[in-house]
């Protein structure tokens, strides 16, 4: 008899929102995988007043897994995976987190919405 591989369940699909702007944070983390992370110092990661950060699953998160941040247009890069790493890592001490940055073609490719994708919509 052989052995089956085991099933693996379905991964919920996660997106990050920002404005009218949201992300598909499952391809991104696709498409970077395999790839060696820079690292970024995390009082530049950006101001944690555009998101909303639970304290209790952020004292939880791997400070290990990188960041994903995408190139956002006349704003400079924009995290849009990892800001409760941030939240832990500033907590602790920590001064930099491994980080993925997309490329311009990669961001699009991650964009459901914003730009000119379309605003998009709440579902």
């Amino acid at each position: 008899m052989t052995a089956q591989p085991a099933e693996r369940a379905p991964r919920m699909r996660e997106v990050f929102r920002f404005g009218f702007y949201a992300w598909n944070i499952n391809l991104a983390e696709d498409i970077v995988q395999g790839r060696e992370p820079d690292h970024i110092r995390v009082d530049e990661a950006g101001p944690l007043f555009f998101v909303r950060i639970d304290e209790a699953y952020a004292a939880t998160v791997d400070l290990t897994k990188p960041l994903i941040l995408a190139p956002f247009a006349d704003c400079g890069n924009l995290v849009i995976d990892g800001w409760h790493r941030i939240w832990k890592a500033r907590r602790d001490g920590v001064e930099t987190l491994p980080a993925h940055l997309l490329t311009p073609e990669e961001e699009y490719r991650v964009r459901i919405y914003g730009g000119d994708k379309g605003q998009g919509y709440y579902r």
